[in-house]
């Protein structure tokens, strides 16, 4: 499956950041949408809820390179949360295959690479080529591409 993710090669050094948008004392979330094995759980994929006194036991893992869960298992749209600290942004999954953009005055050269660390929306990392070339790049979120 190919993505419509798009990766920028970047001259200037770029300030990510953004803070993580912690639960507030009392806030509790639930999923907007199912989640299947294997993805990343965002703030976009999550829904405000009135909390439960359960303390859900989630087949959830952290990946620290993307600094955020990923599902262990499928998990169906409604899921409670509990109180949880979720980064919004997309992410891009180490070896996913995405667009590549190089864009040089009226020159764009794109090519296919795929990421060789998992990658949040904004943040620079190296992407891996079909000929085995390694090159530096910051993902951008579909939707922020420019």
């Amino acid at each position: 499956m190919r993505s419509t993710a798009v990766l920028l090669v970047a001259v200037a050094v770029c300030t990510g950041g953004g803070s993580a948008l912690a639960a507030a004392r009392g806030e509790c979330f639930a999923l907007a949408q199912g989640l299947h094995a294997g993805e990343f759980l965002t703030a976009e994929m999550a829904q405000a809820i009135p909390c439960r006194d359960e303390r859900p036991d989630l087949p959830l893992a952290f990946d620290r390179d993307a600094g955020a869960p990923v599902a262990k298992e499928d998990l169906p749209a409604g899921t409670y949360l509990g109180q949880i600290a979720l980064r919004p942004g997309s992410i891009a999954t180490a070896g996913e295959t995405l667009q590549l953009v190089i864009r040089h005055g009226p020159v764009i050269v794109e090519r296919e690479v795929r990421p060789i660390r998992s990658l949040r929306a904004g943040e620079r990392g190296f992407v891996r080529a079909a000929d085995g070339e390694v090159l530096a790049a910051r993902f951008v979120d579909a939707g922020s591409a420019e």
